[in-house]
């Protein structure tokens, strides 16, 4: 019987240990301000021969490649850290999303300053999302998608060796907390009634963002649908509107030739009516194109300030948002993205089918149309049992005061 080999090298950065192959690569560091040098052995799951050395010489070359070698210091701040991650994520995820993760961490970093990494833990966690609710009065969704943030980020640092153990994953958001910073949002009020559409187009009859409005209710865009109407994607002659194009905001606007989903991407058919209402718009375009002369910025894009310059995605969004507060009778709590959804609650309340509505709005999947449906239907029920009741069971006369 062989003897087994002795531990030691076997080849430049090949060590051979109780039988098997390790990859041993030199990782600089810094500790306390110094640039120190560490190795790192990664198991290769080769046995100790001879062939398998020359594969394990491959596998080391392969790691170098990767630069798998890091230098962060062991006592780097929470937000260094965060910064150093959220680097590595912008790689791997879209702008938008991007977008989503560097807000949270603004909040993370705010949060705990210059606090090393390392000195965080679980209690100094259940703080910091105490606080988020009872100091900055943030939404809980908003807490749980800061907190999964930053256990991700506390993840990573175990795995970069700079911490034991993840102070993040044992800790639990406040319910109580959560529950009272909630706001009290109807879902009767996320989008407006068949009655309430047509009040708030007579109420913005004269807003400058009358049409943006009319076409995000009647056809049920999104929001980044609308601001990317181009006047290539209308076809005054055949009377066609295509969606084809969005405008996003991330931490830059992109304005792209793609659209949510593939269902996303559809044509509508024109009245004459909104066939008028285009020319129109052409018709005021072209009168401040000749105002502006050379300071109009040139575009395809419909919805645009009187000069040219673009919409920024918020600017419709504030504007609704003064609208409706301006207007006491129609529900408060309404957003713009409910505009889209109202689409839906009007087709309900005409008897349109389900899947009708889904292919209209451009709905990547059923169950998005069947959530409306479902709370308009319960709206109408409500309100016809109570008028059934009031005719059945009524008040006696109280005089006016």
């Amino acid at each position: 019987m062989a003897r087994p080999k002795k531990n030691g090298k076997r080849a430049t950065g090949i060590q051979g240990k109780n039988g098997y192959l390790y990859v041993v690569i030199s990782q600089p560091v810094i500790k306390d301000g110094v640039k120190k040098s560490e190795k790192k052995w990664h198991a290769t799951g080769l046995t100790d021969t001879p062939d398998n050395v020359k594969k394990a010489v491959v596998i080391r070359s392969k790691l170098l490649n990767k630069k798998t070698v890091s230098s962060i210091d062991q006592n780097v701040s929470l937000s260094e850290y965060t910064d150093h991650v959220l680097e590595k994520k912008k790689r791997e995820v879209s702008d938008t999303t991007y977008a989503a993760y560097y807000y949270r961490s603004r909040r993370i970093n705010q949060g705990f300053g210059n606090i090393k990494l390392r000195d965080i833990n679980e209690i100094m966690v259940e703080k910091f999302l105490d606080d988020l609710f009872e100091i900055h009065n943030v939404q809980p969704r908003t807490v749980k998608d800061i907190k999964v943030l930053m256990g991700s980020i506390f993840e990573q640092a175990v795995k970069d060796g700079i911490i034991a153990y993840n102070p993040v994953k044992e800790v639990v958001i406040n319910k109580n907390l959560a529950d009272k910073h909630a706001k009290d949002r109807k879902t009767d009020d996320e989008f407006f009634s068949f009655e309430e559409a047509q009040l708030f187009l007579s109420k913005a009859k004269d807003h400058e963002l009358y049409e943006l409005f009319y076409l995000t209710l009647f056809f049920g865009l999104r929001r980044e649908e609308v601001l990317g109407l181009r006047w290539t994607a209308v076809d005054l002659k055949a009377k066609t509107m295509r969606i084809n194009h969005t405008v996003t905001k991330g931490t830059s606007i992109k304005r792209t030739n793609t659209t949510k989903t593939a269902s996303s991407s559809r044509e509508y058919p024109l009245t004459d009516e909104q066939v008028e209402m285009f020319r129109q718009l052409k018709r005021k375009e072209n009168a401040n194109r000749r105002l502006f002369g050379n300071g109009y910025f040139d575009s395809d894009y419909i919805f645009k300030h009187i000069d040219g310059t673009l919409y920024y995605p918020d600017y419709p969004t504030k504007a609704f948002g003064k609208l409706i507060k301006n207007s006491p009778e129609l529900p408060q709590n309404i957003t713009f993205h409910g505009l889209r959804s109202s689409c839906v609650s009007i087709l309900v309340h005409q008897g349109m089918d389900v899947k009708s509505i889904q292919k209209w709005v451009g709905h990547a999947d059923i169950d998005t149309t069947l959530r409306i449906y479902a709370k308009v239907k319960d709206k109408e029920a409500k309100q016809e049992i109570s008028d059934t009741m009031n005719n059945i069971i009524s008040l006696k006369d109280y005089p006016h005061q």
